[in-house]
């Protein structure tokens, strides 16, 4: 009786593992966390009445955030990967105000709904992907606004762009229905951007490395 049951749980699992690979979509969700970091420009800015100028400078301290959403796979050994996720970056940078040594740090968050689309190969339970990212971004703390709003002549609720263009890219690993993965992410145009006085501009964009844990649904 026990090798009858073990014969049965052996072709269902069989059948099961079959079907699962003949399968050409795939429909999962994944999560994680985000290790962003802000990159700006190294700028020197006037302030009207300062007799020296007030000198901003990228931190690379690094804010963790967290991702999470959902993806379509197309194809099996090629595929192509598209994905909406709702992620939380942000970062730091300095401000030597009116000659001080001692900067301010200024902390930078806010939350996107990224677009993916993953162009990838898949060899054995490895996966290899690439491609462009949209993203709109949906809100945004209040001390980047706060600390540039004497350098600029503009209402700062314009520096937030509607939309912004990047990459990811990565590696990922395949475990039955489960799935981790490990991308790096680059912003191709600003998260904001400021005209200031003295016809200077100020421009942020973000990079990431972003780990997720995934799972399979149908």
């Amino acid at each position: 009786m026990k090798k009858i049951f073990f014969a049965l749980a052996f072709l269902v699992a069989f059948q099961a593992t079959a079907q699962f690979n003949r399968k050409l979509i795939f429909i999962g969700v994944r999560g994680g966390a985000n290790f962003s970091r802000l990159e700006t420009q190294d700028l020197s800015i006037k302030r009207p009445g300062a007799s020296t100028l007030d000198f901003f400078k990228t931190n690379s301290t690094n804010r963790t955030g967290y991702v999470v959403g959902a993806y379509a796979r197309i194809g099996r050994k090629l595929f192509i990967q598209p994905e909406v996720l709702l992620s939380s970056k942000g970062g730091t940078f300095e401000i030597f105000k009116d000659g001080s040594t001692t900067p301010v740090n200024v902390d930078v968050k806010f939350s996107q709904i990224d677009i993916p689309v993953l162009i990838g190969l898949k060899l054995g339970p490895l996966r290899f992907n690439a491609g462009p990212m949209a993203s709109l971004n949906i809100a945004q703390g209040s001390q980047l606004g706060d600390a540039l709003k004497v350098y600029t002549n503009q209402n700062v609720n314009k520096t937030i762009e509607q939309a912004t263009f990047g990459f990811q890219a990565g590696v990922g690993l395949d475990i039955r229905s489960f799935n981790i993965d490990l991308r790096y992410e680059s912003g191709l145009s600003n998260i904001s951007q400021l005209n200031l006085q003295n016809n200077a501009q100020f421009n942020s964009k973000v990079s990431l490395w972003q780990l997720t844990a995934g799972f399979v649904l149908f």
